[in-house]
């Protein structure tokens, strides 16, 4: 593995490298790709991530990718400077861990719903069930994010996963590429669901029992 270049020196080298690890071996399962190991950049203080971004960031930012690397809050100082507790750190690393895997296999990051749902999914990160009308915000998330964001993707992965299995998802993924819009997404997606990526039809499938299976 690459040695982690940090901006403040910490003590947990082997805890990242096993998490890593351990993460590896799931995601790789799931994506059937390898990544090359990222550097992971441990940021010292909220102050430094907004030197870093030109601008006042909000506490719930706290993590970031850029050019194939992980760029987070120290460990040490993560409750302090974010909105989430220091447990949760391990759950962030990974989140952006399987971005680095969905980008390897698709080729690009959007549509950014899937994308942050899938690694809201796989790092545990269980989010509140949106209601009906906020889930449909989906189709406003193809290139674009915000705070609800999470909860919207996270809720359409799980259901999507609980209702037909992670292959058919996997077969959803294998399909994407740079030439990706909004028009063709909503043929592929009824090409492996067989059901149109519509309000009224995710209306129908907001509404589905998710212990359910296909």
């Amino acid at each position: 593995m690459k040695q982690h270049r940090l901006i403040k020196p910490v003590k947990n080298y082997t805890a990242i490298d096993k998490f890593i690890l351990k993460a590896d071996k799931e995601l790789s399962g799931f994506f059937k790709v390898s990544i090359e190991k990222p550097n992971i950049n441990f940021i010292s203080s909220r102050k430094e991530i907004n030197r870093i971004w030109g601008m006042k960031t909000e506490k719930w930012f706290k993590a970031w990718l850029k050019n194939g690397n992980i760029y987070i809050l120290d460990p040490e100082i993560y409750a302090k400077e974010s909105n989430y507790r220091t447990k949760h750190f391990w759950q962030i690393l990974k989140h952006e861990y399987s971005h680095l895997y969905y980008k390897k296999l698709t080729g690009i990051n959007y549509p950014k719903w899937l994308n942050e749902g899938l690694a809201c999914y796989f790092a545990r990160q269980i989010r509140k069930k949106p209601s009906q009308e906020d889930s449909i915000k989906v189709f406003d998330y193809f290139r674009k994010s915000d705070w609800q964001i999470y909860d919207v993707g996270y809720f359409w992965v799980k259901l999507l996963i609980d209702v037909y299995g992670k292959n058919k998802i996997f077969k959803l993924l294998c399909l994407l590429n740079q030439n990706l819009n909004e028009r063709k997404f909503g043929l592929i997606f009824n090409r492996v669901y067989e059901a149109k990526f519509t309000k009224n039809d995710l209306h129908c499938l907001y509404h589905l029992n998710n212990s359910k299976r296909h």
